[in-house]
């Protein structure tokens, strides 16, 4: 009886791609871009320029904390800002 699958229809130990590690700054800086913004943008950074320098994966994942981070950090200081401002001005904002 003969074998009807081709030799080469599995990875093969010695020919499966490997991939580089994840960044775990990158891991920390998503993390925390939800739970302290401004800690995320800053962690994001250096988790950009250490996966550009070491070569690991994480590069999107640390821009994308940057722009989470950047983008929380800047409603968490223009809506208390806003209603702070219309407090002062006399005018009320309706939500």
């Amino acid at each position: 009886m003969t074998d009807l699958a081709p030799a080469s229809s599995g990875p093969d130990a010695d020919t499966a791609a490997v991939l580089a590690p994840l960044s775990l700054l990158a891991v920390v800086a998503i993390a925390l871009a939800f739970v302290a913004p401004i800690g995320g943008v800053v962690v994001g950074f250096i988790a950009r320029h250490e996966v550009r320098r070491t070569d690991e994966r994480g590069d999107g994942l640390a821009f994308a904390a940057i722009l989470i981070g950047a983008t929380l950090t800047l409603f968490g200081l223009l809506v208390p800002g806003a209603l702070a401002l219309s407090g002062l001005i006399g005018t009320t904002i309706r939500l």
